[in-house]
């Protein structure tokens, strides 16, 4: 029957399972019928004959307490005796009614409980009642009269026989029931057996039917399949055969289509070799050609067939099978030419199906048929075409025909050449023996020619004489034209003389709207000028304070010991007052930042876990300090992170706070963070849901009609002179300034005298108006910084002049006492250069207390000298420095190959440590600083200098450009970790200390700027110097994001190699003299100006032609070839013409078009895209560099332009 039907085995098993399971269902249905049956009686007997014999008990008790308490009374006349009496009393005939109501299925037993009811009535008449009030009368005599006869006695007695048969016959019934409950459970045991035994024999059934249907099966496919094994390689006539519809059905099917396969696979090899065999020992081209399509022919059931051989570009019929004399096709075939032609050109195979009757036909002794397919392949040996085959066919070539005509044509191919090059062989011998023969007659003539030349070259030797003449005439036609040109000079002084006449005309025709305009631009900025003055006051007001609070840092600690408490009283007192006036200054600097549009937003991903963190341990110690509760409650369904300003969100979070706390003398304060998505006055500034922070403290509250007041600078609820609570009141201000900043708003509710609640919304996902950047003060002139030539001022003065570093005055004077005079050998030096001479002194304390020698310079040319001149172990640098700033000497110290290694820690109040970085300094501290901060920078300055082996760490994916790059920068004074994940980076960089890394942006588990994230998140991290090693092509968003992180960015190329290990040497500070002799030459070459930028194409877009003349003169000495143009128009008119430069040099401010429309244009341009940029412009404002940045800028110079920086970046940019 399972034969017959569609299942598989799959199905059969199941379905003999399913027959099993319902049989045990209902097997399992009756069973449980029967338990539950028995459980109903047992249950019964429990219940009922158990209670019944309980409550028998309980009235007998009842009897004798009535009984006991009757004689006790009678005998004492206490009426204590009473209370068993009385409480039997009541209690018989409650358990009496139950016990009848129990045994309401019984009418004999319940005849017998009225009788014993009758007795127990009869008693309390006779005996209790009469006895009781007899008592109670004081009728002892009728009492002892009653007990003599006592008639009562004899009603108990009655009362027990009574009872104890009552009880007997109840355990005869209960007996009974029990031996009915034995019964069942034997007969219910017999029935489980019973089932078990049928469940047993069906399973077995079940179990033989479908194993016999499947194991039958599988028999005759293994009885087929030894067959087939045992017919020694004839498996044409052996096939298996399943009666079956199931999965061995499919076994035997797919066995059947192996065998297949194998004979396919068994022809395709016989087929090959015989058609390898059928060209053996053939050494000509034409008898090759004829012996393979005769024999293809036959193997593919081809009735026609040509071998084309190539000759050329040409294609000549060599070979036929089966041709005729009346054959259409042609004898040479072009290449292309047809689909011969067109096979030889695409090298692959062509199958036609559909013949067209016009074609060529089969001709046998009954007549001639057309074709039915048309196979056309091509013969090639090392990608080079040989030949072309076409065969045709009555019948379409199968699959396996075509595979075999695959394989033969490349053997064909090697034997075609072997025959070919025999042949070539041969006709070179046959050359070779004529040009022998040619060679000696030449030989005889080359002798008679040597004569002839010795007599050519006596005449040569006039020449060179006339040629010298020719040159004096060139050097006096040179030297006139020097004086043409110095009359040009002369000429163009003229027409600029001119043209400043006609610019005085028209400034004296515009002068009237100019004055207007200005009056009305100067009431717009007047606010604006303050708030910029005050943003860039910051190093005037933190310089002193910083050398304050250090100073009075010192004196709390007392450590020699020689001042009294009180006068450390006053130290801790000034440095109390110090941070005050710090915070104090801090809040107008960031006040006015904002209004100045120079507060910088830095969005990143945020952690709110971390956020609550540090809260945490900032307010905690206040709360408890003030006795005030202090919560941070987190809603559920928060986001991990947000993508804000964290430095941003906290300062905000903090104000409030401070604010919470100082107003708020009892209660609690409360940080509630939530998530909310209903519309916000501000929606538009976020692509998602807001996280809402709200602080809620149960303070003095304000009034509602104060709102807008407290929102304003320097303005509090409570103004009057007297007020309680102290403050600039400028907390709030910037609060609600500083979230604007980063898309959000803060909004708050309060009642006067109950709390308040401000609550920051932060946009989850911000979308940031474009940065407008800063607009120039002076849109006409350039900046002219006190101290520093105007760019205008003359044509000389554009490029700023190196210092005279052997000046004795820059080595000589000194303007404090240091150690100088007292260097030895062996001696650590440090060199401090420091504007302010208060930090300076603090500083040199420090560094001698380190057991350093400290040299102080106070201007940046002399510390650039000193640094020349003594060679110091480590530099500590300021910043803003007179004459020279800081940024321009750590660029020269790190052009210096003897300088270069120095490590250099940044002290300053200037904010831009990663520019610092990236330009090689080892660490950089934000002043002011504090005593313990400037002592760990001391520690890190002593660890680097006292460690010789500097660690670097390479993540490449590559391993051979790994292996090469360990190999280029290795020695034996750096330690190399080289891995070729993220993953493995983050782990060495968690184990161990690095000085530099290199990294590449392909990574086989995570991108390498997913590896930077994570890197600068952790914040021992943050200060690693990186280099990117990629061979990606960088767009401009990407390399500006990749600014934010690394300290360089090589591309691989040709000369990046020789920058990898100028920058790796850079950043570990190595000792170019102790690098090996071929590392020294590739660094020297590499710093060689003239040849690195030999042939190189400049674009100079400059409208003053005295900028145009020094910058020319200057970049053509180092042989760079400079096209120039006078304004971003014509800028890009050069560049739509000739797009053949390597770089560009753009003037910011330039008549038409400045060049901030300019670098816009150009980056417009797809083909542009990559070409550097460098602006150059004044120094006019901070954010300067950045708005050209913005504008497409690759980079940035300030004017006056110093020459080696200039260089420097010409370098990089011309080289990445």
């Amino acid at each position: 029957m399972l034969h017959n039907m569609r299942l598989t085995i799959g199905s059969k098993i199941v379905l003999g399972y399913l027959i099993i399971v319902i049989f045990l269902g209902a097997s399992i249905f009756v069973l449980s019928d029967r338990i539950s049956s028995l459980e109903k009686e047992i249950d019964f007997i429990v219940e009922h004959d158990i209670e019944v014999h309980n409550l028998t008990n309980q009235i007998e008790k009842h009897v004798l307490d009535m009984e006991t308490g009757q004689r006790g009374f009678a005998l004492t006349g206490d009426d204590r005796y009473l209370i068993p009496y009385t409480d039997g009393q009541a209690n018989w005939q409650k358990d009496f009614s139950n016990l009848h109501e129990l045994i309401a299925d019984n009418p004999d037993q319940q005849n017998r409980l009225e009788e014993i009811k009758a007795n127990i009535e009869e008693w309390i008449d006779t005996a209790g009642e009469s006895v009781v009030a007899m008592k109670k009368a004081n009728d002892n005599e009728g009492v002892l009269q009653f007990f003599m006869e006592d008639p009562g006695k004899k009603i108990v007695d009655q009362m027990r026989s009574q009872l104890a048969d009552f009880r007997s016959t109840e355990k005869s019934l209960t007996q009974k029931r029990v031996d009915e409950l034995d019964q069942k459970n034997a007969d219910f045991k017999n029935v489980l057996y019973i089932v078990l035994a049928l469940v047993i024999v069906l399973s077995i059934t079940v179990g033989v039917v479908i194993s016999k249907s499947i194991v039958n099966t599988i028999r005759e496919v293994v009885h087929a399949i030894s067959d087939i094994a045992s017919s020694e390689g004839n498996l044409r006539s052996k096939r298996i055969v399943v009666r079956t519809k199931d999965e061995v059905r499919d076994l035997g099917e797919a066995t059947n289509r192996l065998l297949e396969n194998h004979e396919r696979q068994s022809w395709l090899q016989t087929s090959t070799g015989d058609v390898a065999i059928s060209y053996q020992g053939i050494s000509h081209i034409n008898p090759l050609a004829e012996a393979f399509i005769t024999k293809m022919a036959h193997l593919v059931n081809a009735s026609y067939g040509v071998f084309y051989l190539r000759k050329g570009d040409k294609l000549h019929k060599t070979a036929s099978f089966a041709a005729s004399g009346t054959d259409m096709g042609a004898s040479v075939f072009n290449m292309g030419e047809g689909m011969v032609g067109q096979c030889a050109v695409e090298k692959r195979t062509i199958v036609m199906e559909a013949i067209p009757d016009d074609h060529v036909k089969i001709t046998t002794g009954l007549g001639q048929s057309a074709p039915r397919s048309i196979l056309i392949f091509p013969v090639e040996y090392e990608g080079e075409l040989e030949g072309v085959i076409e065969l045709a066919s009555l019948e379409a070539f199968t699959p396996i025909q075509l595979k075999l005509v695959d394989q033969a044509r490349s053997t064909l191919g090697i034997a075609m050449n072997n025959v070919l090059a025999q042949m070539e062989v041969k006709r070179l011998l046959e050359e070779s023996q004529a040009m022998s023969e040619e060679l000696q007659v030449q030989t005889e003539e080359l002798k008679a020619q040597s004569d002839e030349l010795l007599s050519q070259q006596d005449e040569m030797k006039a020449s060179n004489e006339a040629l010298k003449l020719s040159e004096e005439r060139l050097q006096r036609q040179q030297e006139e034209l020097e004086k043409n040109n110095m009359e040009l000079s002369n000429r163009t002084e003229q027409v600029e003389a001119h043209m400043r006449k006609i610019e005085e005309i028209k400034d004296e025709i515009e002068k009237q709207n100019f004055m207007l305009e200005k009056q009305a631009s100067d009431l717009q900025s007047a606010s604006k000028y303050k708030s910029e003055f005050l943003a860039n006051m910051s190093h005037e007001l933190r310089t002193p304070l910083n050398s304050l609070l250090i100073l009075s840092e010192i004196l709390m600690g007392n450590k020699e010991g020689n001042l009294n408490e009180k006068q450390v009283d006053f130290a801790r007192t000034i440095h109390s007052s110090g941070n005050d006036l710090l915070h104090l200054i801090d809040d107008i600097l960031d006040l006015s930042k904002v209004e100045a549009g120079q507060m910088k937003v830095e969005l990143e991903p945020v952690i709110l876990e971390e956020i609550k963190e540090t809260l945490q341990r900032s307010f905690e110690p206040l709360a408890a300090k003030k006795g005030i509760e202090f919560h941070i409650e987190m809603e559920q369904g928060l986001p991990h992170s947000l993508h804000t300003d964290v430095q941003r969100v906290q300062q905000i979070l903090k104000n409030l706070l401070s604010n919470a706390f100082k107003f708020t003398s009892q209660g609690s304060v409360t940080l509630q963070v939530t998530r909310t998505n209903h519309q916000q006055p501000f929606s538009e500034m976020s692509q998602g849901g807001w996280t809402a922070f709200s602080v809620t403290d149960t303070g003095i509250g304000i009034s509602m009609d104060k709102k807008d007041v407290i929102f304003q600078a320097f303005q509090q609820a409570d103004g009057s002179t007297n007020r309680k609570y102290g403050g600039t009141g400028l907390g709030l201000t910037i609060s609600r300034e500083l979230a604007g900043l980063i898309g959000g708003y803060i909004d708050f509710k309060s009642q006067e005298g109950t709390g308040s609640t401000f609550t920051l919304y932060v946009p989850e996902t911000p979308v940031l108006p474009e940065a407008s950047g800063i607009q120039e003060a002076a849109a006409a002139q350039e900046a002219v910084i006190p101290g520093v030539p105007s760019s205008s001022s003359s044509s000389e003065e554009v490029l700023a002049t190196d210092i005279e570093l052997s000046d004795p005055d820059l080595l000589t004077v000194s303007e404090m006492e240091d150690d100088r005079e007292h260097i030895k050998p062996g001696d650590r030096i440090l060199l401090i250069i420091e504007d302010d001479i208060h930090f300076a002194k603090i500083l040199l304390d420090i560094v001698r207390a380190h057991k350093f020698k400290g040299i102080v310079a106070l201007k940046g040319d002399r510390g650039l000298a000193l640094a020349h001149t003594y060679k110091p172990d480590a530099i500590m640098l300021d910043i803003q420095l007179p004459v020279i700033d800081g940024w321009t000497i750590l660029e020269r110290l790190k052009q210096q190959p003897d300088l270069r290694h120095i490590p250099v820690h940044v002290i300053s109040v200037v904010d831009e440590p990663q520019q610092g970085l990236s330009m090689g300094a080892m660490a950089y501290l934000k002043k002011p600083a504090n005593k313990n901060q400037i002592e760990g920078a001391l520690a890190h300055i002593e660890t680097f200098v006292d460690r010789d082996l500097k660690r670097l760490l390479i993540v490449e994916d590559d391993v051979i450009l790994r292996s090469s790059m360990v190999e280029l920068i290795g020695h034996d004074d750096v330690i190399i970790t080289a891995v070729s994940t993220g993953a493995e980076a983050l782990r060495e960089l968690g184990r161990e200390h690095f000085d530099c890394m290199v990294l590449d942006l392909g990574l086989a588990d995570i991108t390498g700027f997913e590896l930077l994230d994570r890197i600068r998140q952790t914040k021992h991290l943050q200060q690693l110097p990186i280099i990117i090693y990629t061979g990606k092509e960088l767009d401009m968003k990407e390399e500006i994001e990749l600014k934010k992180y690394a300290e360089s960015i090589i591309i691989k190329n040709v000369k990046s190699q020789e920058r990898l290990f100028d920058e790796t040497a850079l950043f570990l500070h190595r000792v170019e003299a102790n690098l090996p002799e071929d590392r020294r030459n590739l660094l020297r070459k590499l710093y060689n100006n003239e040849d690195a930028f030999e042939g190189k194409r400049i674009l100079l877009v400059e409208d003053d032609i005295r900028n145009i003349f020094s910058l020319v003169s200057v970049l053509e000495s180092y042989k760079l070839n400079v096209v120039f143009t006078e304004n971003g128009r014509e800028a890009l008119e050069m560049l739509q013409k000739d797009h053949n430069f390597d770089l560009v040099l753009m003037d910011i401010m330039m008549p038409e078009m400045d060049g901030y429309e300019t670098m816009k244009a150009i980056r417009e341009i797809p083909q542009f895209d990559k070409l550097p940029i460098i602006a150059l412009t004044a120094k006019a404002m901070k954010e300067d560099r950045q708005r050209c940045i913005d504008a497409g800028a690759s980079d940035y110079i300030t004017k006056p332009i110093d020459v080696e920086k200039l260089l420097s970046l010409l370098k990089v940019w011309l080289y990445t």
